[in-house]
């Protein structure tokens, strides 16, 4: 695995693990731990734990993502990401996002304040010089990562539905994504998944617009839109849960997020 792949590897595994839809919307307000691993082609690659507390006016989420399996042979990784903010009529008002820890060879961090719905990059070391900056004209109305995935949960859990759409800022890439569903289905039984049967499937899209590295030779690659899906079971006690997600990249293929083991809440 080649130094360039094995960074691809890592922002792919980092927007799988944040992708919309990706965990539970507990159907108490205590919080709630889910574990995942992911997969591509057929090969464990990396581990993350999400922890989230829903309430009716905000929510608080974070995650931490580490290598494993063979990625953890080549790698190290171990990113922790927050995020929390308001919900307000449907709508979700950030306040801030922060991501910290040791990928792409290097100690890392980044934070995120927003400013009148305005994300603000508060803290970015160490800089990206080789990478464009997001123009300020598309910022506005922007969301982190974590935060348009506790929108699409709030949604889940309060319409049954997952139809949306939001731009999504993680601090250095700017992601237009597209949600819609759910469809009535079965979780595919092909990576150990802990739950099989009836499902609802959430669809996705995503396509990067903006932040990508300057003159990068998978330029036209990395502006295709990209299709994924989440697969949801309602768990007793607990809400609908994302039992399985999917994701496609450029570099990497097909990524497979499937839920480990039961979600612990309290």
């Amino acid at each position: 695995m080649t130094s360039e792949h094995g960074r691809n590897a890592l922002l792919a595994i980092a927007l799988l693990s944040s992708a919309p839809c990706a965990y539970a919307a507990p159907s108490a307000n205590a919080p709630l731990e889910a574990q995942y691993s992911v997969f591509t082609h057929g090969l464990h690659v990396a581990n993350v734990v999400a922890t989230y507390q829903l309430q009716p006016w905000g929510y608080g989420v974070t995650t931490e993502l580490q290598a494993g399996g063979l990625m953890s042979w080549f790698l190290r990784m171990n990113v922790r990401s927050t995020a929390s903010g308001r919900f307000d009529n449907g709508q979700i008002d950030p306040v801030s996002y922060d991501s910290s820890g040791f990928s792409r060879g290097a100690n890392r961090h980044i934070a995120v304040q927003y400013r009148g719905g305005v994300p603000a990059v508060t803290i970015h070391t160490p800089p990206e010089t080789d990478r464009d900056p997001v123009p300020e004209a598309q910022l506005p109305h922007a969301i982190d990562t974590l935060s348009a995935m506790a929108l699409l949960l709030d949604s889940m859990e309060k319409t049954g539905k997952c139809d949306g759409e939001a731009h999504v800022f993680d601090g250095i890439r700017l992601t237009a994504m597209q949600s819609h569903g759910p469809v009535q289905t079965t979780v595919p039984d092909d990576d150990g998944e802990f739950y099989h049967g009836p499902a609802l499937r959430c669809d996705f899209i995503g396509q990067q617009i903006a932040g990508f590295v300057t003159h990068s030779s998978h330029l036209a690659d990395m502006q295709k839109a990209r299709p994924g899906a989440a697969w949801f079971q309602n768990l007793p006690g607990i809400g609908m849960v994302a039992v399985r997600i999917e994701f496609d990249h450029p570099k990497l293929g097909h990524l497979i997020g499937v839920l480990r083991s039961p979600p612990i809440q309290g």
